[in-house]
């Protein structure tokens, strides 16, 4: 029984270090995405044109790249050489088991690394999510420029590197009628996309409760478009309700 017991844990073991495993991957394959977007985007449409390809950002962009690899590859070696003792594990389990909250949130999620396979995960929850999916599914180059943005949001904003300027949030949002709703399932597949990356449950929890603090900033447009609207209606002066004949000639037209 004792015997049966070891082998189900090491199953246990093994299933869990294969999914951090693809979670890493993911985060891996983001990165090299990324640069090649960047590598497409600086190329010349026409070499006639004498355009020239962005070489610093090309040779930083690959630089990441190479990084991540690099991390992604210490990863499974660790995991290979822990694997036979039935103690080890990968990375993420080690650090799941504690959480030291005197640090900043981008260290307690797991730094840059953590944060882009977090964004990754989530953009490719988005496109699959019936809630928000229009709001994400745009062209390649419009959508890593997205990804791009929110890393470097959320990255400065839980106490990393600033590289994006928190005051765009409320101007970048304010047309895209974002509501409540809207903004409630993002924060649930962020939460949701934390978790599979094996965050701690704390540093979690602390994530998203931060990211709670900007939803006036991203809702803001619509509410104030909303209330707006309520009121012209009160006041009899919403004209659209008045070309189609109030009540009465809207419930004319539902019924054709």
């Amino acid at each position: 029984m004792a015997d049966a017991s070891k082998v189900v844990s090491a199953v246990d073991k093994t299933y869990a270090d294969i999914q951090s495993v693809k979670t890493r991957m993911t985060g891996v394959t983001g990165t090299l995405n990324q640069l090649k977007v960047a590598v497409a985007t600086a190329l010349p449409a026409d070499a006639t044109k004498g355009q020239q390809i962005n070489v610093g950002f090309v040779r930083q962009e690959l630089t990441k790249a190479k990084e991540a690899v690099a991390k992604f590859k210490e990863m499974v070696r660790e995991a290979a050489e822990n694997g036979g003792g039935g103690g080890g594990g990968l990375p993420n389990a080690r650090r799941q088991m504690k959480d030291d909250k005197t640090r900043t949130l981008y260290e307690r999620v797991g730094g840059d690394l953590n944060i882009e396979t977090g964004v990754e995960i989530m953009f490719n929850k988005m496109l699959q999510d019936s809630r928000v999916r229009s709001y994400f599914e745009k062209n390649q180059r419009k959508m890593q420029q997205m990804r791009k943005k929110f890393f470097q949001f959320i990255s400065g904003f839980f106490g990393g590197p600033a590289l994006y300027d928190a005051n765009n949030i409320k101007p970048a949002h304010y047309h895209m009628n974002i509501t409540d709703y809207h903004f409630d399932a993002l924060i649930d597949v962020f939460q949701v996309s934390l978790i599979e990356l094996g965050v701690h449950p704390d540093a979690t929890k602390d994530a998203i409760a931060a990211c709670g603090k900007i939803r006036k900033d991203v809702t803001t447009g619509c509410t104030v478009r909303m209330e707006l609207a309520q009121k012209n209606m009160e006041k009899g002066k919403d004209g659209l309700f008045k070309r189609m004949g109030g009540e009465e000639g809207i419930g004319q037209f539902m019924d054709r």
